[in-house]
């Protein structure tokens, strides 16, 4: 429970809650149960981008690419759709196209050796290029509204995108706990010579992380276009750095192994609950990008200051501890001063 308690995840959904009771002051529309399920269904798209994301991150790589592979694949779902496609084999070719994408970022990093930010700035211009190419520019309309139907649909009054987002989060975190395999990511993301020394596959490890992360950037163009109901030439433009951003503000370390699929997920949230609390307070829309990395940076620096401050008062506990053992350990094998009767005379 206390683990729970200090960790990133914890902190971050709890200056969510005091966000959006702040707000509430001010505009008590927020706490409307339809206005707090629309901002969980707004976040879907950079949720799933996320998750992807952690996938890279958790090995110690970053993939700026993902916003461009959501955008490829959304123009295939598209093209798809209009194609007379039913909705489930559209949805497949979108998951196919994003996994392709990803899987050939995996085989730069991993098996080339191409750094990451390298392979990925690469991919991300030439993902955004064939978007141009195959559309010509323009963007794809009148899509059978079969998906947008589907994005609609509600259960509960919540809508079924949101139930099934649900359902993948839980069975990637049971996955993620229970298969052995999937804690290989943590692994290699740790420590990737000693990962290696262990019989790890490190660099289809690393394969699959940026695979995975086209995979989720494919099924986020799904919700995209369902949502929507249309194309754009801009669809995923610069989500890559929200993605990263979220993933590092629910508490993902750069440094690789360290995070959960939990951590995607409340980064996300926060950052789609920032972009709707400044509606909510009339604030001009191009002061969003700035808020949401103040707000970022802030909740970084104050994670980092108390992680430092609870581990120098750890160390200095430890470091008082041994003092004392050494002490402890001086005292008693000090030889007891006897005075014998011959050194008395």
């Amino acid at each position: 429970m206390m683990r729970i308690l200090k960790s990133r995840e914890f902190l971050v959904l709890v200056l969510l809650v005091v966000m959006i009771l702040s707000v509430a002051t001010v505009n008590k529309a927020v706490l409307y149960p339809i206005t707090l399920i629309n901002i969980l269904n707004s976040s879907l798209f950079l949720m799933l981008l996320a998750i992807g994301q952690m996938f890279v991150v958790l090995t110690r790589g970053i993939d700026v690419s993902v916003g461009a592979t959501a955008g490829l694949s959304a123009v295939i779902f598209g093209f798809a759709l209009n194609a007379g496609l039913p909705l489930p084999l559209a949805m497949l070719a979108a998951l196919v196209t994003g996994l392709l994408g990803g899987m050939v970022n995996g085989l730069g990093v991993a098996f080339v050796g191409i750094p990451p930010i390298i392979m990925t700035l690469g991919t991300l211009g030439a993902y955004r290029g064939l978007m141009r190419v195959l559309t010509g520019g323009s963007w794809i309309e009148s899509i059978p509204q079969n998906i947008k139907s589907f994005a609609v649909t509600r259960y509960l009054s919540v809508p079924l995108m949101v139930w099934t987002m649900v359902a993948v989060v839980i069975v990637v975190a049971l996955l993620l706990w229970k298969l052995k395999p999937a804690r290989y990511f943590y692994a290699v993301g740790d420590n990737y010579d000693g990962a290696y020394l262990l019989g790890i596959n490190v660099k289809m490890t690393r394969f699959w992380a940026f695979s995975l992360a086209g995979a989720f950037a494919g099924a986020a163009a799904v919700v995209f276009v369902g949502q929507i109901g249309f194309v754009p030439m801009q669809t995923g433009n610069g989500q890559e750095l929200k993605a990263i951003a979220a993933v590092v503000l629910g508490g993902v370390s750069l440094m690789g192994g360290t995070g959960s699929i939990w951590s995607a997920v409340i980064g996300a949230l926060f950052l789609t609950a920032v972009d709707s609390m400044m509606i909510f307070l009339k604030v001009p829309g191009s002061w969003n990008n700035a808020v949401a990395g103040f707000v970022l940076l802030a909740v970084v620096v104050f994670d980092f200051l108390i992680r430092r401050t609870v581990r120098n008062r750890r160390l200095a506990a430890r470091a008082a501890e041994m003092r004392r053992s050494e002490l402890d350990h001086d005292g008693a094998g000090a030889p007891a001063l006897v005075q014998t009767p011959e050194a008395t005379s």
